[in-house]
């Protein structure tokens, strides 16, 4: 019987240690979180921004959408705006970009297609007020190395879009004719459509948010 009450006492012991150590282990990780989710926070605005202002050489400055309500309203409706002619695609972001006096030069705009060899891409770029792409760079793209990944790595090959007035980019595998042609990446002929479909529904919204002066866009 005697055992038996020390087997017993001994589990809740054990139990009761675990219990402990574990209170101990929540309470030290909330403690490390605590602290370390301010710089954490920090250092993605910083990156975030970093890779607004790559897309547009331009800009000096970026004022995000949760800061201009015209905006967040239109990323309300953009999914009305791009279908059905772009119904892979999604706007997930659009931010004012301005110059060094705090003139209003265009947008910055993230967008997702759907339709990546390796699923979905989403890319940043900007769109000037004259109706073209400043820049391009990838925040998710999961292509294959050597052949769509080149879209990412190859950034000689996103120069096609820069500078073209255009309301949409075709994709090529004879080589481009027009301006608004874009070769495509050799074996990652998916891969060029779904980043120039993502790039053509940021467009048809970009052209939209210069049509309607949202943002105070004149």
């Amino acid at each position: 019987m005697s055992k038996k009450k020390n087997g017993i006492g001994s589990i809740i012991k054990d139990t009761f240690a675990l219990l402990m150590i574990t209170a101990v282990a929540a309470v030290f990780l909330g403690f490390v979180r605590e602290i370390t989710a301010e710089p954490i926070a920090k250092r993605a605005e910083e990156d975030k921004q970093k890779a607004y202002l790559a897309v547009y050489e331009n800009a000096t400055s970026v004022v995000e959408s949760k800061d201009v309500p015209e905006l967040q309203a239109a990323l309300a409706k953009a999914s009305e705006i791009l279908t059905p002619a772009y119904a892979s695609v999604t706007i997930d972001e659009a931010c004012l970009a301005k110059d060094a006096s705090g003139t209003i030069i265009g947008y910055i705009l993230t967008a997702t297609d759907k339709k990546g060899y390796g699923g979905a891409i989403q890319m940043v770029f900007g769109y000037s007020l004259d109706g073209t792409v400043t820049g391009i760079e990838f925040l998710t793209i999961n292509e294959t190395a050597g052949f769509g990944l080149e879209a990412e790595k190859n950034p000689e090959w996103r120069t096609q879009y820069y500078g073209v007035p255009t309301d949409a980019f075709t994709v090529t595998k004879s080589g481009k004719t027009t301006a608004s042609e874009i070769d495509a990446i050799s074996g990652a002929t998916i891969t060029s459509k779904a980043v120039t479909e993502g790039i053509n529904g940021g467009v048809l919204f970009g052209k939209y948010l210069t049509e309607q002066g949202i943002g105070g866009v004149k």
